[in-house]
């Protein structure tokens, strides 16, 4: 994170405004310190659990805190603190008590650290009732969602890729134009079309993106939506943007089996918004993360995966209509 960088500006804009606001981190950046003090840019050991521990503490009784650890495969180990704690005060209290925690995890993203390092978590966190979910899929979305957590009243993990933070990220496709503060549970639209939908979370937003470009060349002009939140799933506004916009792919790194896309799937099957037949996943391989890139790349989504099922979409529905379809012929 640089002085440049969206979410560091919404980080220091966040420590002026409010200034209960305290940072537990393994590192310190001198600016922080020099400009708010070690009092709130507080440096701990590498110890997650007792790192959430005292943040829970220090929500429960007035303050705010952000808590940055560098892997969100080690927040695994602060489970207690988080699952048993954080996301159970408000409930256990009847609304007396609220955990306003912000927690930031890096999960995966062209780095090759290993299985232990590299993680996509999304769907498993969403499952922990009163947790929001944040996975942002661009420099300025993670922003605008940090910038949201960081006045919400309840626990949040923000879980942002590595890739946000490459130096050639203005290379790559940019879903919002400028950061601004973005609302939990609703869905964008990074690319309008109508011929085919395409969905995606996280990284696989800028792949859709990507992909987007690719099958423009066979004459369809795709949507792309982006998720950004797991929990909540904007489920009723994701199937508003898909319906009319032909078939729809959903795209997750995490594996088809546990991953909240296909509860998405279900429910715009369910409400009408596509036909079941008009409906595919591409999702990452059930395996820990390699180290190696060579066997890391073939696990995860790819364009080429994005786009061949999007053409095979499309055929399947002009077959069945009887008519002639336009991809390819161009």
């Amino acid at each position: 994170m640089t002085r440049r960088h969206p979410v560091g500006t919404a980080v220091r804009s966040a420590l002026t405004e409010q200034p209960d606001l305290h940072m537990f981190c393994t590192y310190q950046q001198p600016d922080l310190v020099d400009l708010f003090g070690p009092d709130r840019m507080v440096r701990l050991p590498i110890a997650e659990n007792a790192m959430v521990g005292m943040a829970v503490g220090m929500a429960l009784v007035g303050r705010r805190v952000l808590v940055s650890i560098a892997r969100v495969a080690f927040l695994f180990t602060a489970f207690d603190p988080l699952v048993n704690q954080a996301t159970k005060w408000r409930y256990m209290s009847d609304g007396q008590f609220s955990v306003p925690l912000v927690i930031r995890g890096l999960t995966r993203g062209d780095e090759h650290l290993g299985a232990q390092h590299e993680h996509s978590a999304h769907s498993m966190l969403s499952q922990i009732p009163g947790l929001v979910v944040a996975v942002p899929s661009s420099p300025n979305s993670a922003a605008g969602l940090l910038a949201t957590a960081l006045r919400h009243p309840d626990p949040v993990v923000v879980l942002e890729s590595p890739r946000l933070y490459t130096p050639d990220w203005a290379d790559l496709p940019e879903p919002e134009a400028t950061p601004a503060p973005l609302p939990f549970g609703v869905a964008g639209r990074a690319l309008a079309g109508r011929d085919l939908t395409l969905v995606g979370i996280g990284n696989t937003v800028a792949l859709c993106l990507r992909a987007a470009r690719r099958l423009a060349g066979h004459g369809l002009r795709c949507q792309v939506v982006d998720l950004r939140t797991a929990a909540p799933l904007d489920r009723d506004g994701t199937a508003g943007l898909v319906a009319g916009a032909g078939p729809v792919v959903l795209v997750d790194e995490e594996p088809r089996a546990s991953s909240l896309l296909c509860d998405l799937g279900l429910h715009l099957v369910q409400v009408g918004a596509v036909e079941p037949d008009r409906l595919a996943f591409v999702c990452g391989a059930a395996v820990p993360a390699p180290a190696s890139p060579v066997l890391l790349a073939p696990l995860l989504p790819t364009v080429d995966d994005v786009v061949g099922s999007a053409l095979a979409l499309t055929r399947r529905r002009y077959a069945a209509t009887g008519g002639t379809s336009t991809a390819g012929s161009h």
